[in-house]
């Protein structure tokens, strides 16, 4: 089978496109102007034998229109809320209201998913004016070649010899 390298980074778009589920829930309705709300994103990665690991997870979350409803930046230590898919972007303030948001992970352990996994992150929004509006979430990750094409021993090669005396 032929690979070219090329392909692998379309393959893992299309991966993350069609087999990692992303679904926005519980979120919390029928507020007034200035309230709080909440709403829960859950990523569910493919299960064996299609699943592959993902590594370096981002959560890319928009909210639309943003004069209903805006993002709040979580506050915790473990995310790092950031205005652009910059991991040396400043982190967004708690105070701060956003139509879009990377959230970043702090640790290895959240920023990888392994195959089947889910991830469930609880975050806020405030409301604005009345209507309706629409809280999205994709997510950026990265496979690791390794996983792709572990090491393996190969087939052997061999061959009989005859020593005289």
């Amino acid at each position: 089978m032929t690979i070219n390298l090329f392909d692998i980074p379309v393959a893992t778009s299309a991966y993350i496109d069609n087999e990692v589920d992303v679904r926005i829930a519980r979120v919390t309705g029928n507020l007034e102007r200035g309230e709080e709300g909440t709403y829960t994103v859950r990523v569910t990665n493919a299960a064996a034998p299609n699943g592959v690991r993902l590594t370096d997870l981002v959560l890319h979350v928009t909210v639309a229109p943003s004069s209903v409803a805006t993002l709040i930046p979580p506050g915790s230590a473990l995310l790092f809320p950031r205005a652009e898919n910059d991991d040396n972007d400043p982190r967004l303030s708690t105070s701060d209201r956003v139509a879009q948001m990377f959230i970043f992970f702090n640790t290895d352990d959240l920023s990888t998913l392994e195959v089947g996994e889910v991830l469930e992150q609880e975050l806020e929004y405030e409301a604005g004016d009345p209507g309706n509006a629409t809280i999205s979430c994709h997510v950026h990750a990265s496979v690791v070649v390794d996983d792709l094409f572990p090491r393996s021993g190969g087939s052997n090669g061999s061959k009989t010899l005859t020593v005289l005396a």
